[in-house]
């Protein structure tokens, strides 16, 4: 027996037709002809899966030839949204669906592109490997104008049998320091993969999980948890020039008054037409959260503003294996229930990533030192066991990397919400 349970957002696109899925499974809308350039296009479904254990899953077939298959929740039945792009002919579309039953009824939502050409991108990523994760094929396509801006060294060291090279430091607060050290530079080389140039990658160098705290109180220096006699200034030396609070008498302090000065004058140097940036309400880490508000009020503060801001999502509240199915699967819609949002009603851009594409980004991802991580038996055990059950093969489950992330971020889309730069700013009214 599934439980019901939709998933829906705030959605506000800007064609909505209704669509049926014909008993051969093929696409069928009242549009004869529906072009795909310059259009991001959703199917919303009505699925059922029974089974607790098979994964269920929807295979999209372009003239017969299958593209992609996007995996959903086992167990449960309601409407979802199913991603096509990547498809060149909307009238060709044929869905396959394994582990589960398609109702005959659809709706085709289509949302136009932003015109990311038409100025500098910058990325904001709150930690090394968060602009990889959730952007990789973005800024590959946009190689030649865009720039990152990595806010956190993510120098924090918990455990000295967690290093990297294990025991290479004999204590925490060294291996803070090393960590931070290798990270920032993971941060100057990694996107160097996908054609960015060094001069468009920053490294500002303030202290993991302290974010929230410097907005709070922006004159009080905040010491990292890992090694409290750091400073940012540890973690630019890769830098390709000075920033704000370099200029600084005692130089830069892991302040949030710092911390906005720099932002603020980059966005004047840079002049993007975009930014990207962690979603405020989607969202819950606590540094993904302060970075986008420090860009808000970093926005408010500059001379320039950017005309649009795409948002990302790596981390989901009680979410865990999400975009689902293994490496190479279609991405789906954020597993949430929004009727209303601050940022009003929501547009949504898919970055489609060709398998080469897909094939790049885990290297870039396993160039990142963190992205190395091995998890404890007992989850490789629970892991191991899901797969097996899930009614794909072993070889339907590429294993580039043991984190988590090789599986769920290695998809043949990556998703955003564009909105204006007011209604960003606007989200955050009162905070």
């Amino acid at each position: 027996m599934s439980r019901v349970h939709d998933h829906y957002l705030p959605l506000a696109p800007e064609h909505d037709m209704q669509a049926r899925i014909d008993d051969q499974g093929r696409l069928r809308t009242a549009s004869a002809e529906l072009g795909t350039l310059g259009w991001t296009w959703m199917l919303e479904i009505q699925y059922t899966a029974p089974g607790l254990w098979r994964l269920p899953g929807i295979t999209v077939a372009e003239h017969d030839r299958p593209r992609f298959t996007q995996y959903l929740e086992t167990r449960q039945s309601g409407k979802r949204l199913l991603n096509l792009n990547g498809i060149d002919d909307l009238t060709a579309v044929t869905l396959s669906p394994q582990g589960c039953r398609l109702s005959s009824q659809a709706r085709l939502l289509g949302f136009p592109r932003p015109p990311l050409d038409d100025g500098p991108l910058v990325i904001i990523a709150p930690h090394p490997d968060d602009a990889e994760l959730a952007a990789y094929g973005l800024y590959r396509q946009h190689a030649e104008r865009a720039w990152i801006l990595t806010l956190t060294a993510g120098e924090y060291q918990k455990r000295l049998d967690r290093q990297y090279l294990p025991f290479l430091d004999p204590d925490l607060k060294s291996a803070s320091r090393r960590k931070g050290w290798i990270r920032a530079w993971n941060s100057a080389t990694t996107p160097m993969l996908a054609g960015l140039s060094p001069e468009r990658l920053y490294m500002l160098g303030y202290f993991n999980d302290t974010l929230g705290a410097l907005l709070e109180t922006p004159t009080i220096p905040q010491p990292s948890l890992g090694d409290e006699t750091l400073s940012p200034a540890d973690f630019r030396g890769w830098n390709p020039g000075p920033l704000a609070s370099d200029e600084r008498a005692n130089g830069p302090e892991n302040r949030g008054s710092d911390l906005l000065a720099d932002l603020e004058r980059l966005l004047d140097e840079i002049r993007p037409s975009t930014v990207v940036t962690p979603h405020p309400e989607l969202d819950p880490h606590p540094d993904h959260r302060a970075s986008s508000q420090a860009l808000a009020l970093a926005m408010r503060g500059a001379g320039h503003r950017p005309q649009r801001v795409l948002l990302y999502a790596n981390h989901l509240r009680s979410q865990r294996g999400f975009p689902r199915g293994p490496a190479h699967a279609a991405a789906g819609i954020w597993p949430v229930q929004y009727a209303q949002s601050r940022l009003g009603p929501w547009s949504l851009y898919s970055q489609p990533l060709d398998l080469e594409t897909q094939r790049e980004k885990a290297v870039a991802m396993d160039s990142m030192h963190d992205l190395r991580d091995k998890p404890g038996w007992e989850r490789r055990l629970k892991r191991a066991t899901k797969r097996r059950l899930s009614g794909l093969s072993p070889r339907d489950w590429p294993c580039y990397g043991q984190h988590d992330y090789f599986q769920t971020h290695i998809k043949a889309h990556e998703v955003f919400v564009q909105t204006n730069a007011e209604a960003f700013l606007a989200s955050f009214d009162g905070e």
